[in-house]
């Protein structure tokens, strides 16, 4: 069984589902059947095909072609009504598609999908729940056991992990991070305690427009509380105290007196 399918496995078996994963219709092999009881009575089950890529997803084509041509299989169809017809009668079997790495025409996907009524699941989503709910314990399965030394050996060491990421993300992957880390108020509250010389660097290093900054300053960062204290203390710094001593050092008028004795 293929890593991504053990994942999948896995995250089924977590919420309750006994999943068979060596069932096959002639020389075809169906992806998973997970079945959920209630007791001794089948209640629901659910036909998947796990299907990802590191480099990224297949085609349209290939969805059509190969994942709904699957589902649409008469002999697959027929080997999972048989294999569940003594547990209970005209039960809907749900169709469910795993992807990963959905591309900017994800609609189109979709809505291709649903027109056969085929659910589906983004392996990211089934990942990112199955790394959140690992604990401490001791798993023999490897597939699980690799990704619990990720979560509690790797992620918990911040240096070992932004090194991971620094050469292996985009820059532009890194601004997305970056974005979505400073959009949860646990990374706010701690980027708070940013001491000053980094809080420049990082001002320095996104080269704000002055007038940006002014904006940023005077609608999200200063009250009124604030506003007055932080205009004297910018006055009194040397370099700009001489830029605003030349604005403000206008030259007087002549009084009217010296034109008319």
């Amino acid at each position: 069984m293929s890593a991504e399918k053990e994942v999948v496995n896995f995250w089924l078996n977590r919420k309750g589902y006994f999943t068979v994963n060596n069932l096959k219709s002639k020389n075809k092999d169906i992806g998973i059947l997970a079945l959920k009881f209630d007791k001794t009575i089948l209640e629901k089950i659910m036909h998947l095909e796990v299907n990802c890529s590191i480099t990224g997803i297949a085609d349209q084509n290939y969805i059509s072609n190969t994942i709904i041509e699957k589902f649409d299989d008469k002999g697959i169809t027929n080997t999972i009504s048989d294999y569940s017809k003594n547990m209970k009668k005209d039960i809907k079997i749900e169709k469910i598609v795993v992807l990963n790495s959905l591309p900017k025409e994800k609609k189109d996907i979709i809505g291709k999908l649903e027109k056969k009524e085929i659910k589906l699941v983004e392996f990211e989503d089934i990942l990112s729940d199955v790394m959140q709910g690992l604990n401490t314990g001791y798993f023999k399965d490897d597939v699980t056991r690799t990704l619990q030394l990720v979560k509690f050996l790797l992620v918990q060491n911040p240096k070992k992990f932004v090194d991971v990421l620094e050469k292996n993300l985009s820059q532009q992957k890194m601004k997305e991070m970056i974005a979505e880390m400073l959009d949860r108020d646990g990374i706010v509250k701690e980027f708070k305690k940013t001491n000053e010389e980094r809080l420049a660097l990082i001002l320095k290093q996104a080269m704000i427009k002055p007038e940006s900054l002014a904006k940023m300053l005077e609608n999200d960062v200063l009250n009124r509380k604030t506003r007055k204290p932080f205009i004297s203390s910018l006055i009194k710094q040397e370099k700009i105290g001489i830029v605003y001593k030349k604005e403000v050092n206008v030259k007087k008028e002549k009084p009217l007196s010296r034109f008319f004795g």
